[in-house]
């Protein structure tokens, strides 16, 4: 995982660099160094990259069936009871909308 797919993937899950730190048991600072570019065990990375897979995410290697080829990053489909969950707040936040548009 790089630092890059690391941004990445937080933003797709809208989680801040505490929050993945937390999750994956390190310190913040080491997140940050690590998005950085800065140097960082690998047992760090691969806590990262494990929660952030456990998270519903699905790396990319490059050479892997992505559009062009390269290294890329996609959410997962949602399991039965997540899915029904989503389609739930997406139709809240719609009826919400119509709601403030009249």
């Amino acid at each position: 995982m790089t630092p890059e797919l690391c941004r990445a993937a937080r933003a797709l899950l809208h989680w801040q660099t505490h929050q993945l730190a937390g999750e994956a048991g390190l310190n913040l600072t080491t997140v940050q160094r690590f998005e950085r570019g800065g140097t960082v065990r690998r047992a760090s990375v691969e806590a990262m990259l494990q929660v952030l897979i456990d998270a519903g995410l699905e790396f990319i290697p490059a050479g892997g069936k992505s559009l062009a080829g390269g290294p890329g990053l996609r959410t997962l489909p949602l399991a039965e009871p997540e899915l029904a969950a989503a389609q739930e707040t997406s139709e809240s936040d719609q009826a919400i909308s119509e709601f403030d548009a009249n």
